[in-house]
């Protein structure tokens, strides 16, 4: 079947799929860039506002649960003070008022209790014989208050059942008159001597001043309580914010260091709180990541300087192989130079067969691959290495001496034996490459306050005080020269280094006493042999000879 004109084939279908990184990557940068406005639309609420917030909300409460509760206990003992004043104050007034009665006394108008803040009503309906008019004397707060509203209402609701029921003789609140004010109302029960009831009695209070004076307590607390919301907002506030400075400032050192500035840190004043603790915490973070990146782009820098000088060390030689083959394929090599032309190939081929071993070395001391450490005799590596120079330079002079004595003493160190003998061979190697012929060597072994110290001392040229610094770094030379034999590749001191830094100790170059260049290699750990003996019992303190004194340098 013939395909349509917009039918893709396989090829077009796998360009339309195949997606190229700066495309992927294009599409990460959009959705973050959607990400980040979908959140810019969020509303904003600083942490501060929240906290002053919540504290608001809380105090309010507070002060209106507080507000309620004392008005209301206010109002609840002021009522229960003006019902003990009423049961007090009830009876007497009754009885009072009902002997003025049987003694015919006239009692309308002004009386005794005409000028109190009762109001007292008798109603004598309740006995056919009395034949009195209820008397109403009306208090001196009338004019302010009024008077309660329906007395005989007052009464039957005090009853129960009826007039003939038993009165009930707690007060209860009614209503005044002008149905604004409200009243505390005591009814009584009027008896003669028998115990007739002859009438009821009602004696009231205004409640106006208790309500005046929960008024004013609740204006007082609500003034009060907008007063200390105020106060404690603008006291909050502050505080807060003096508390979370550091956290804008940690926002601040933050977005620095998002920003790529690693020095940053955040300030702070004290670590006793929990934001200046956090401030140490995230400079201390900010610290080893600084440290980390420095590391990693030292690092980096090395690799860089290392390839490239590693490239250059085997363009040379690989520059003269090639001249020779391409001289000798094209016939311009003599019969007579064809066996040097061979050995100088060789030469170089060695050259850079003995430099990427070099090399080789290197990497695998920078994988911290693990040494077959052993309880080994330095001063005996020593002493081996000089039968090894001698037998390469007999005309040189050389001797093993302790460090502050013609003698040495048998220093004891944990090693890798291999790897030791292999550094003091690059030193003395070094020595015949640098040194004239005639330049004694002098090997110096000792202990220094626990370490294993050799040096490795010639009487040379030296070097200057900017070189010592500087020798044990990979591809440096003193000497500019690209021939191995004079200059070498700069990686015999680099592999010293790299040994002693494994072995957890250190190399060190100063300028010989007289003149020439001295390394020195500490090795940590060290005794004497006698030390070693005495603390494995082989050995009594009376037998041992004095300890081997520590170098001063």
């Amino acid at each position: 079947m013939r395909q349509s004109a917009t039918q893709e084939t396989p090829q077009q279908q796998a360009h339309t799929f195949r997606t190229s990184p700066q495309a992927g990557t294009k599409q990460r940068r959009g959705r973050e860039n959607r990400r980040q406005k979908a959140a810019s639309t969020i509303p904003h609420r600083s942490l501060t506002k929240q906290l002053v917030a919540v504290f608001v909300v809380i105090i309010g409460a507070a002060i209106l649960f507080l507000g309620i509760a004392t008005t209301t206990l206010m109002r609840q003992y002021m009522l229960s003070s003006t019902d003990a004043d009423l049961r007090n104050s009830g009876y007497s007034v009754a009885d009072r008022l009902l002997n003025d009665i049987e003694n015919q006394r006239q009692i309308e108008g002004q009386t005794p209790y005409s000028f109190s803040n009762y109001y007292i009503y008798l109603s004598f309906g309740a006995s056919p014989d009395v034949a009195v008019e209820p008397i109403e004397i009306r208090p001196s707060t009338s004019l302010r208050y009024g008077i309660p509203g329906n007395p005989e209402g007052i009464i039957k609701q005090a009853l129960r059942g009826g007039e003939d029921a038993k009165v009930n003789r707690d007060p209860f609140t009614v209503a005044g008159e002008n149905g604004r004010q409200k009243w505390r109302a005591l009814v009584l029960d009027v008896k003669d001597e028998g115990g007739q009831v002859l009438g009821y009695a009602i004696i009231a209070q205004p409640l106006a001043p208790i309500m005046f004076t929960v008024t004013r307590l609740a204006l007082i607390f609500g003034l009060l309580g907008v007063a200390t919301m105020l106060a404690g907002t603008l006291a909050v506030s502050a505080t807060i914010s003096r508390t979370l400075r550091s956290l804008r400032d940690i926002e601040r050192a933050t977005q620095a260091i998002a920003a790529g500035d690693l020095t940053k840190r955040v300030p702070h004043d004290d670590d006793a709180d929990e934001v200046g603790s956090l401030a140490t915490s995230i400079n201390t973070m900010l610290t080893q990541i600084e440290d980390a990146f420095a590391d990693k782009e030292r690092s980096e820098a090395q690799m860089r300087q290392f390839a490239s000088d590693a490239s250059h060390e085997l363009r040379t030689p690989l520059a003269t192989v090639k001249g020779y083959t391409e001289l000798y394929r094209m016939n311009g090599v003599p019969e007579d130079k064809v066996a040097d032309c061979m050995g100088r190939i060789e030469s170089e081929a060695s050259r850079m067969s003995e430099l990427v071993e070099d090399l080789l070395q290197l990497t695998r001391m920078d994988e911290g691959r693990p040494l077959e450490l052993e309880s080994l005799s330095l001063t005996d590596v020593a002493e081996d290495s000089l039968y090894d120079l001698e037998a390469r330079a007999p005309q040189r002079h050389s001797q093993l001496i302790g460090l502050q004595s013609p003698e040495p003493p048998n220093v004891i160190i944990t090693a890798d034996h291999n790897k030791v003998t292999q550094v003091i061979a690059n030193l003395l190697s070094n020595v015949l490459a640098h040194t004239p012929e005639e330049t004694p060597v002098e090997l110096a072994v000792g202990i220094d306050n626990g370490w294993g110290i050799i040096e490795v001392r010639d009487h040379g040229p030296g070097i200057s005080p900017e070189d010592s610094e500087k020798i044990f770094q990979r591809f440096y030379r003193t000497d500019t020269s690209r021939s191995r034999a004079s200059g070498g590749s700069g990686l015999g001191l680099a592999i010293v280094a790299a040994i002693m830094g494994a072995h957890g100790g250190s190399a060190h170059a100063f300028e010989t006493p007289g003149g020439g260049l001295t390394v020195q290699l500490a090795f940590p750990g060290a005794s004497s042999d006698e030390i070693a003996m005495r603390a494995a019992g082989l050995l009594s303190p009376e037998e041992s000879p004095a300890p081997a004194q520590s170098a001063e340098h």
